[in-house]
């Protein structure tokens, strides 16, 4: 007969499995329920517009700044690691590679993720607690299409018009440092970007923007549709629709890396 102690722990985490299990379940039900929505409803241009205000104009200053010191940050590093062999100028092409495949739509996703998924779990989830929602249902309008679905088109527009933006911010910041701490000149550091830089990079960034949007905008709504609980449980939605966003974003980065990386090489 097994001891006490094991017996509680694997009935934990049976129990645990079997939480997560579930909540994968609502999420995928969710998830095809909203995307099928997206594809037949009629689009709310109105409600559209407003999202992509409230998730893009005021997510730029965030993501820019985030752009510019990591653009700073990688000439810096870089540069000083390749003087020693006298191949300083060749940061500038690392540089726009790495902004452009991964640090600069990477770390936009989670920037602007973490603010918009935290927002929209807040703002449902107080809805959701505050019995608005049900209201919806019962008169006959269904939260779906109007709440999520605006939510999810703003997003999947926005992410990758703020990722472009903040990729010239990015090398601005690179441009900068390289000027003033490695002597490097613009003209010849935007030259050595333009010879190492492929346009297959840029896009590779850019298409995997629209995965992180739609993670970050189902994310955040399905957390704040299943608040419970008064404020605290809006307050764990809100939690969870960050830390679940980000997770998600750092997975299937790894998971579009690896087939983009393949499907480079198989062209």
């Amino acid at each position: 007969m097994m001891p006490s102690t094991q017996s509680q722990f694997i009935a934990g985490l049976g129990g645990w499995l079997i939480k997560v299990i579930h909540r994968l379940g609502l999420f995928t039900l969710f998830s095809g329920d909203a995307l099928r929505r997206v594809a037949y409803d009629r689009p709310r241009v109105r409600h559209i517009s407003h999202q992509m205000v409230a998730i893009g104009i005021d997510s730029l200053p965030i993501a820019n700044l985030t752009a510019f010191f990591i653009g700073m940050v990688m000439v810096l590093n870089t540069g000083y690691q390749l003087a020693m062999f006298g191949l300083k100028q060749w940061s500038a092409g690392i540089t726009a590679i790495a902004l452009a495949r991964e640090m600069v739509p990477v770390f936009t996703a989670i920037v602007v993720g973490a603010k918009v998924a935290a927002s929209i779990a807040a703002e449902l989830g107080t809805m959701r607690v505050t019995e608005q929602i049900d209201a919806m249902e019962v008169a006959g309008v269904n939260p779906v299409s109007h709440l999520v679905v605006p939510r999810m088109v703003a997003t999947f527009l926005m992410l990758p018009v703020i990722t472009v933006y903040s990729l010239f911010i990015g090398f601005a910041g690179g441009v900068v440092v390289g000027h003033f701490a490695l002597h490097i000149a613009p003209r010849a550091f935007y030259e050595s970007a333009l010879t190492w830089l492929t346009l297959s990079d840029v896009y590779t960034g850019v298409v995997k923007t629209f995965a992180f949007a739609l993670i970050i905008s189902l994310v955040g709504c399905f957390n704040g549709f299943h608040a419970q609980g008064g404020a605290a449980g809006v307050g764990r939605a809100t939690t969870n629709a960050v830390v679940s966003s980000l997770a998600a974003i750092l997975v299937s980065n790894y998971i579009l890396s690896t087939w983009f990386l393949h499907l480079l090489n198989q062209l």
